[in-house]
């Protein structure tokens, strides 16, 4: 899933809107995210608790748990489920009131200056692969569109109160999803670079080679395609679906064969090989 912040609020994902909420104080800029975890009744999974308790609606008749924190008012920006459903109780540039008593870095109040998300789960099992890449995937997009570079867990700001996320919290894994996918969009902004420059110079096509081109077994297609044919339409879709499988994208060093290819083309291409020179250095990266 493809994600983006129009005013605040997280896109294609459900919204359910927390009365629990206020202003961030006037010039406070986002530049931490604090993880945590909750599971209503607890170490259960699954149905609409936790949405209750963040709106208000919780009944404290449901559960004997429920009538210790049914008054609490609670939200958190995100919360993501088990099965790696984001729901969104605040939009970003307000204040969710997830962190409570709390301090990073010496400084106070930390829902201030930062974003809350949820994790379904407890302190003793572990999170799902589908959390983690949702989590990795929306960091990534809170970084970029906030200046974010800080990340703690609740337990972190207020240890004398909190143990969330909890042991069970790969935070090792977590991070190297954000990696791997940082690189990965990196790779996906070059090709739409390189693309935009085959347009530029008129090289970009818009009817592909005839279907025998691409049963050509010899290395990038020469003897049925010219090169910026095979970059087009051979190259770039493979990488695509590469990514779009999630799986690894190999190393490659395309630019010497380009640097000899495009030699004696009488279109502009430096700024192609450039391009395609970036594209090779960002796969050894991977």
């Amino acid at each position: 899933m493809s994600l983006n912040i129009i005013d605040g609020w997280l896109q294609g994902v459900k919204q359910v809107i927390s009365p629990y909420y206020n202003d961030r104080p006037t010039n406070e800029e986002i530049s931490l995210i604090v993880i945590h975890n909750i599971s209503l009744p607890p170490n259960q999974y699954g149905g609409p608790y936790v949405e209750q308790l963040f709106t208000g609606k919780l009944d404290p008749n449901e559960h004997p748990y429920f009538a210790t924190i049914f008054q609490l008012e609670v939200s958190s920006h995100l919360f993501i489920r088990r099965d790696g459903e984001i729901i969104q109780f605040v939009p970003f540039d307000k204040r969710a009131w997830h962190a409570g008593q709390s301090s990073f870095e010496g400084r106070e109040n930390c829902n201030n200056f930062s974003i809350g998300i949820e994790m379904e789960g407890c302190d003793t099992d572990d999170f799902t692969d589908y959390q983690y890449q949702q989590l990795a995937a929306v960091t990534l997009l809170l970084q970029h569109t906030y200046g974010i570079k800080n990340i703690t867990g609740h337990s972190d700001i207020a240890p004398e109160r909190k143990t969330d996320p909890g042991p069970c919290f790969n935070w090792q894994y977590y991070r190297k999803l954000i990696d791997e996918l940082s690189q990965t969009q990196k790779i996906v902004k070059q090709l739409e670079l390189i693309k935009l420059e085959l347009q530029n110079i008129r090289l970009w096509q818009t009817t592909p080679p005839p279907a025998a081109a691409f049963l050509s077994q010899e290395p990038f297609a020469i003897d049925t395609m010219q090169s910026h044919e095979w970059l087009q339409w051979i190259f770039i879709p493979r990488i695509l679906a590469l990514i779009d499988a999630k799986t690894n994208i190999p190393t490659f060093a395309l630019h010497p064969y380009f640097e000899e290819a495009l030699k004696e083309h009488p279109e502009n291409t430096v700024q192609l090989l450039h391009l395609i020179k970036q594209l090779d250095k960002l796969s050894t990266e991977n």
